[in-house]
C-alpha cells in the first residue's frame, strides 16, 4: 500500500523508465509530497519525462520541481503543459519533465477529455514507479501519435507492439472519447500492426472529434496558435541568453572547454573569442604596431557587440579569453605607457555574468601547449588567482582533471546561473 493505493504488478509489460538519478529523485519526491502523478512517456536514457498529474496537486507538483532545482520554462498556448528543465550532473545530461493535468490530443491541444482522473485511479505501481493501466496508456500513446504527431516514431511503435496484445475498448479514456471515432478499427489495426492504415486513420479521427464539438475545438486552435505566435518574444527576457568568459594562461584548456560546453549545454551557445594580443610571430613596424594599438578597443567591441546579438536571440555566449586578460602585469619596454592603457582596456567592456578560472599548475599547461616554459606559466597562473579574486562573479574550476570532469563542473556553474536568472 502506498499512499493509501494499492501496489499492483499487473501483466509483464513494463514501461521503459528514465534510470538517471535526477529523475528517480524527483519521482521519488513527488510521492513523498502527496502528488497523485502516473508516467506518461519516458526514454530509457534521456529525452523528455511525461508525467500526468491530478489537478488538485499541479501547486505542489511545481514545488518539488523548484525544490529539486528545475526550472520551468514559460509557455504559451500549450494547454495544460507545463515545463522544467533541469541538468542531472552525475551524467551531463538534461533532464525535461512535461507535466499535464488534463488528457488531451492535437496539435494546438485542442482535443480535450476528462479523462485524467479515471487515468489515474487505475495507475499501477512498477518497479517504483507509477504507469498507466496498460490499456489507458496504449490508447494514450495511440492517439499521441495520430492527433499530436501524425506519424509514429519508431520508439513508439515498438511500444503500441508490446501494448497491443493486451489493450481492448474498456479503459476510461475511451468513454470519454465522443461519438464517431473508429475505436475498433483503431485496435484491429494496432493489434495486427497495420501500422501505415492505422495512420490513415488520423483525419477520420480528428473530423469525428471536430463534429462533436467544433466551436470549442476551432475556439482552442485559434487561442493557441495566438499565443504561440508572440511565444517568443513573451519568451525573450526569461531565455535571454547569459555571457560567460573563461580565463586562464595557455594550455589551460579555455577552447576544448568552450567547445564541450556548445555541444552539452541544453540551450545554443556562440563562442566569441576575446583575445587582446596578436597570436602570430609577426614582426610588425612602429606604424603598423601604433595602429595595432589604437584599433584594438574598437575590435573588441566589434566582438562584444555580436556577442549581444547572440544574447538577444537567447544563445549562451562564451568568451574565449575576456579584457581581464589586460589587468596582467605589463612587461617589456615603455611600461609607464602601457598600465594606463591596459587599465583602459580592462575595463572597456561590461561585466560578463559569470567568469570562470581554468586552474592549473605551470608544469601541466607546459605539457598541454609547450608555447611557454612551465615557470612562466606558473606565475601567469598565480596571477590569474589574484585577478579571478578581485571580480565580483568568478568562480575557480580546477583544469588539472579529466576533460570529462572539467565540463561537468562548468556546465554546472553556467546552469546555476540559469537557474537564478529565469527564477528571478
Amino acid at each position: 500500500m502506498v499512499h493509501g493505493v494499492a501496489v499492483e504488478t499487473g501483466p509483464d509489460v513494463r514501461p521503459r523508465v528514465d534510470t538517471r538519478p535526477l529523475t528517480r529523485t524527483v519521482l521519488t519526491a513527488l510521492d513523498e509530497a502527496g502528488v497523485r502523478w502516473s508516467l506518461v512517456r519516458g526514454s530509457p536514457g534521456g529525452g523528455d519525462v511525461d508525467v500526468l498529474v491530478a489537478p488538485a496537486d499541479r501547486g505542489r507538483a511545481a514545488e518539488v520541481m523548484a525544490a529539486q532545482g528545475l526550472v520551468r520554462l514559460p509557455a504559451y498556448g500549450r494547454g495544460t503543459h507545463a515545463f522544467f528543465l533541469g541538468l542531472d550532473e552525475v551524467t551531463t545530461s538534461w533532464v525535461e519533465f512535461d507535466v499535464v493535468t488534463e488528457v488531451s490530443f492535437g496539435r494546438h491541444v485542442e482535443f480535450r477529455t476528462p479523462a485524467a482522473g479515471a487515468c489515474l485511479a487505475r495507475r499501477r505501481r512498477v518497479a517504483d514507479i507509477w504507469v498507466l493501466a496498460p490499456e489507458d496508456e496504449f490508447w494514450m500513446l495511440l492517439l499521441h501519435c495520430l492527433l499530436d504527431k501524425g506519424a509514429f516514431a519508431d520508439r513508439h511503435l515498438r511500444r503500441l507492439s508490446m501494448l497491443a496484445p493486451v489493450a481492448s475498448l474498456d479503459s476510461p479514456l475511451l468513454h470519454a472519447l465522443p461519438a464517431g471515432i473508429p475505436c475498433e478499427a483503431l485496435l484491429a489495426h494496432a493489434q495486427s500492426r497495420a501500422w501505415p492504415a492505422l495512420a490513415g486513420l488520423g483525419p477520420s479521427v480528428s473530423r469525428a472529434w471536430l463534429r462533436a464539438a467544433p466551436v470549442g475545438i476551432t475556439l482552442a486552435r485559434a487561442g493557441a496558435a495566438a499565443l504561440r505566435a508572440i511565444e517568443r518574444p513573451l519568451q525573450a527576457w526569461s531565455r535571454r541568453g547569459a555571457r560567460v568568459a573563461l580565463l586562464g594562461p595557455d594550455g589551460c584548456g579555455k577552447s576544448t572547454l568552450a567547445s564541450g560546453i556548445a555541444s552539452a549545454f541544453c540551450f545554443p551557445v556562440r563562442t566569441v573569442y576575446m583575445g587582446l594580443w596578436p597570436t602570430g610571430d609577426d614582426e610588425a613596424g612602429p606604424v603598423r604596431s601604433a595602429l595595432r594599438v589604437a584599433r584594438r578597443p574598437i575590435v573588441v567591441w566589434r566582438r562584444y557587440l555580436a556577442a549581444l546579438r547572440h544574447r538577444a536571440l537567447g544563445r549562451l555566449v562564451i568568451f574565449d579569453r575576456y579584457v581581464y586578460d589586460a589587468r596582467l602585469p605589463a612587461r617589456g619596454s615603455l611600461t609607464w605607457l602601457k598600465r594606463p592603457y591596459f587599465a583602459m582596456l580592462s575595463r572597456c567592456c561590461p561585466a560578463p555574468d559569470l567568469v570562470i578560472l581554468l586552474d592549473a599548475p605551470g608544469h601541466v599547461m607546459h605539457a598541454r601547449s609547450g608555447e611557454y616554459d612551465a615557470a612562466h606559466l606558473e606565475v601567469e597562473r598565480r596571477q590569474y588567482v589574484r585577478i579571478a579574486a578581485r571580480l565580483p562573479r568568478a568562480v575557480r574550476v580546477d583544469a588539472n582533471r579529466p576533460a570529462e570532469a572539467v565540463l561537468r563542473d562548468a556546465v554546472g556553474q553556467v546552469w546555476r546561473l540559469y537557474q537564478t536568472r529565469i527564477a528571478r
